[in-house]
């Protein structure tokens, strides 16, 4: 094992709504629903244990959550609440790698190579974390946690974990017992092919249903199959993302912790409409203000995008989009207007949009070239004052005209892969 990696993924459980129960003691033991909006088609992004119990989970609409059960306490989210919660449990984290990698605002990655010994000692680790994040921010907070020598292998024990417990999967079949002082914990020891056998497919990171139907058709049934499968054969059938399933499954390492958060591959936002509707001033208005979200996050992180993603999605299916290269990079709010407000305009409209969607990929660092037309090293700087302003003193402090009447629209929210800072780093809106 020398020659192994020692690495903990950590999983909090129904995050959003257990944060929730832990600022209001009153929601405790009740079945608890975040939604992302109060409408009646607004969507449920977390549901307390309670909740799920009855049925009601990630995904389900507030009207049908409520028909599975009318007692059901429904709150807005809160993203400034969660967001500060996870500083939190981060800055303990911290205190155990120089290397941690956020894969999500409620998961992260620990490479705790050269701060642990082994495993068991590892365990341990897992163990006293689960107790700190209990004891210092928040008794009704718990997490699972997974442990392996991979990246893959170490999310893949943390899925299959129980809820506040662990499982450690490693090439010793011999558990070591508990360190002195260190008590409690549920925690399960295994080896790699134990934890296969007889997984379904779809339990492995990465692979979906129709990945699934394919396996299936060269009679890889569960995870244990892939792994015993031959790797030149399922090269030859999927190419080199045939090679990286299997030797994600046998335990090959692939990527790697990443200090801090791996840069974004795209920026954006979308927004489910409350209204229906054709009307274009009213969908231009949206639009708008997902530019400016697109834009403040881009800005944050230095960058500047050269693709943008636009998609208007019809009430009864289907929908109009666009994918294109821009003529110049795009960095202010008024750049990636320019683009996704002239699709619209240029677009007719069929029916009732329910969503709008806008994203920019390509992205690079900042530069300081000048636009070929326009100055826009000036805009850049005025976007840039802007923003510090509504950092120091809240959103809309300042605004552009476009976006006058529209404080409810659009509103901050969290993504389950949303992009943090490292430890240290504060987060913002």
């Amino acid at each position: 094992m020398n020659n192994k990696r020692i690495i903990l993924h950590i999983d909090m459980n129904s995050y959003f709504a257990s944060v929730e129960q832990q600022a209001n003691p009153f929601l405790r033991g009740k079945a608890v629903g975040v939604c992302a909006y109060m409408s009646p088609g607004g969507c449920i992004i977390a549901s307390s244990a309670e909740a799920k119990a009855k049925g009601i989970k990630t995904g389900c609409t507030v009207r049908d959550a409520k028909q599975l059960d009318p007692d059901v306490v429904l709150v807005e989210n809160e993203p400034a609440k969660y967001r500060s919660t996870t500083e939190r449990i981060f800055s303990i984290l911290a205190e155990y790698t120089d290397r941690l990698e956020p894969y999500s605002i409620d998961e992260s990655f620990l490479d705790l190579t050269g701060w642990t010994s082994d495993f068991g000692a590892a365990r341990d680790l897992g163990i006293l974390i689960q107790r700190r994040i209990k004891d210092e921010v928040g008794e009704w907070l718990n997490c699972s946690v997974g442990i392996s020598w991979t990246k893959f292998l170490a999310k893949f024990a943390g899925d299959i974990a129980p809820k506040k417990g662990m499982v450690v999967i490693g090439e010793n079949l011999s558990c070591p017992p508990l360190l002195k002082g260190v008590s409690g914990g549920c925690f399960e020891w295994m080896s790699l092919d134990g934890a296969l056998r007889d997984r379904p497919l779809t339990d492995a990171w990465g692979i979906n249903s129709a990945m699934e139907a394919r396996l299936n058709a060269l009679g890889i049934k569960t995870l244990l199959d892939l792994k015993l499968y031959d790797k030149d054969k399922i090269r030859r059938v999927f190419g080199r993302y045939g090679y990286y399933l299997w030797a994600n499954v046998n335990g090959i390492e692939i990527t790697k912790v990443e200090n801090g958060t791996p840069p974004p591959k795209s920026v954006g936002h979308s927004y489910c409409i409350p209204k229906k509707t054709k009307d274009k001033e009213y969908l231009s208005l949206v639009l708008y203000k997902l530019c400016e979200k697109t834009g403040r996050r881009l800005r944050s992180l230095e960058l500047e995008a050269n693709v943008i993603n636009i998609f208007f999605a019809y009430t009864y299916g289907g929908g109009t989009g666009k994918s294109f290269k821009t003529s110049e990079r795009m960095f202010t709010t008024e750049e990636i207007y320019r683009y996704a407000g002239g699709f619209l305009e240029r677009t007719q409209i069929l029916l009732p949009v329910r969503m709008i969607a806008v994203s920019v990929t390509r992205l690079s660092s900042v530069s300081s070239q000048m636009g070929l037309f326009y100055d826009n090293l000036k805009m850049k700087d005025l976007s840039r004052a802007m923003d510090r302003i509504n950092d120091k003193y809240g959103e809309y402090t300042v605004c552009r005209g476009l976006m006058f009447g529209t404080e409810n629209v659009a509103r901050d929210r969290i993504g389950f892969r949303k992009t943090l800072p490292a430890p240290g780093v504060s987060v913002s809106g």
